[in-house]
């Protein structure tokens, strides 16, 4: 999919938010800890995860947007909120839906975490983002670009869309463990 405005994007990080939120309702301790294998995460796990990458993005974005702006990389006060070229991240993610991906050390849960604990944090990393509305709305997106483990550099607007990608990825092995035996 493509997408042609801050908005779109925003729009489409909280629409994934929202249906991950709907998978975790109403679970209880042990499902929230299930594993359906040794080496597969528990949904609080998953959720550590998102919640960990989440607040490193977050915090990215403030490196990408202070440089995009010191460079000049700003849309005139008319132009903010208007369309800007179409950005996707599909090319880049569709050849890893099907991989196994390994989390870099940063990111990999500590199993310490609850699920309640999580999703406290992954608000407030995503009240951190929404906070980050104007400005990015204000910079060509398009213009900064850092490395991401899997996928090279891409730009700020691709690393907003990757946290929808990524929690869409999560939500799909949310709802595999939950039609797991036993769970």
């Amino acid at each position: 999919m493509q997408y042609h405005s801050v908005a779109e994007i925003y729009e489409a990080i909280d629409d994934a938010r929202g249906r991950l939120l709907a998978s975790v309702e109403n679970l209880d301790a042990g499902q929230e800890n299930f594993r359906a294998a040794p080496d597969c995460w528990s949904i609080a796990e998953i959720l550590e995860h998102l919640s960990l990458v989440e607040g490193q993005v977050a915090r990215l974005f403030h490196v990408m947007l202070a440089k995009a702006e010191a460079a000049g990389a700003t849309r005139a006060a008319g132009e903010a909120r208007k369309p800007f070229a179409p950005v996707s991240i599909e090319d880049f993610v569709a050849p890893l839906r099907t991989q196994k991906l390994q989390a870099p050390e940063t990111a990999r849960p500590s199993g310490e975490l609850s699920l309640a604990d999580s999703l406290t944090r992954l608000g407030e990393s995503r009240a951190a983002l929404h906070g980050l509305r104007e400005r990015l709305e204000q910079v060509d997106g398009s213009a900064v670009r850092y490395p991401h483990p899997a996928a090279g550099p891409i730009d700020i607007y691709q690393w907003f869309l990757f946290i929808g990608s990524h929690e869409e990825r999560h939500l799909h092995q949310i709802e595999a463990l939950k039609q797991s035996p036993g769970f």
